[in-house]
């Protein structure tokens, strides 16, 4: 069932995948494992301001604006501290809570193939990926933990090329590029995949929020 309040206030997704895409251009440019978690504690606070910004708009549509509840009753069970609208909003936003979780590389994700060349005695991060830590959202699976974890490796895969000292020849310029192409990749999966979960979120807050409207009894 429709409410009327569906028809003023919409949950502002556009707002969500425009600065979720600025975030990663931001800090996935240069994949490290500080960027990954800046880049999810950041995509983190944009949907929760997102879902915030919108029960309080519905808050005050209701409270204040043209939707205002005229009977004092529904009016005062609709802002109470413990059990009205917004606390019942916060309270599904800590009970379905985004949360940030980290992966340690394991063994198998550590070491690509790179033909003559002893890459575990290099003095740079790629001898250690054992013991790199990966940071991404955890929405409604782990996944994006993985991609991220991916992520991670092919970035400092990468990093090792540029830096060696054979980098300018032929055959390493091409694995570079190879590397550079699957960064791309990973990337634009890590984010548009993370984009759908954080709207599919958010979408089920509103329908939360919805709910509530018609539990008060609100047309």
């Amino acid at each position: 069932m429709d409410t009327k309040f569906n028809k003023k206030i919409m949950m502002d997704v556009v707002r969500l995948e425009t600065e979720v895409r600025q975030k990663a251009h931001e800090y996935l440019d240069d994949i490290s494992e500080s960027n990954l978690k800046a880049f999810a504690e950041s995509t983190k606070n944009i949907a929760h301001s997102v879902l915030e910004n919108y029960y309080l708009a519905v808050d005050d549509i209701y409270t204040n604006g043209t939707l205002k509840i005229e009977n004092s009753d529904i009016y005062n069970k609709f802002i109470d501290f413990h059990d009205g609208y917004r606390a019942q909003m916060k309270k599904w936003t800590l009970e379905n809570e985004i949360t940030i979780g980290e992966m340690v590389i394991t063994p198998t994700l550590q070491y690509p193939d790179f033909e003559d060349e002893d890459i575990k005695k290099k003095p740079i991060a790629i001898a250690g990926v054992g013991t790199l830590v990966a940071a991404g959202l955890i929405i409604f699976s782990k996944i994006w933990i993985a991609v991220a974890a991916e992520l991670l490796t092919l970035g400092v895969s990468a990093y090792t090329y540029k830096k060696s000292k054979e980098s300018r020849e032929e055959r390493h310029a091409f694995r570079v590029k190879k590397y550079e192409m699957q960064i791309e990749q990973e990337k634009a999966r890590l984010v548009n995949g993370l984009i759908k979960d954080l709207k599919t979120w958010l979408a089920n807050a509103e329908s939360f929020s919805n709910d509530i409207i018609l539990k008060f009894g609100i047309q």
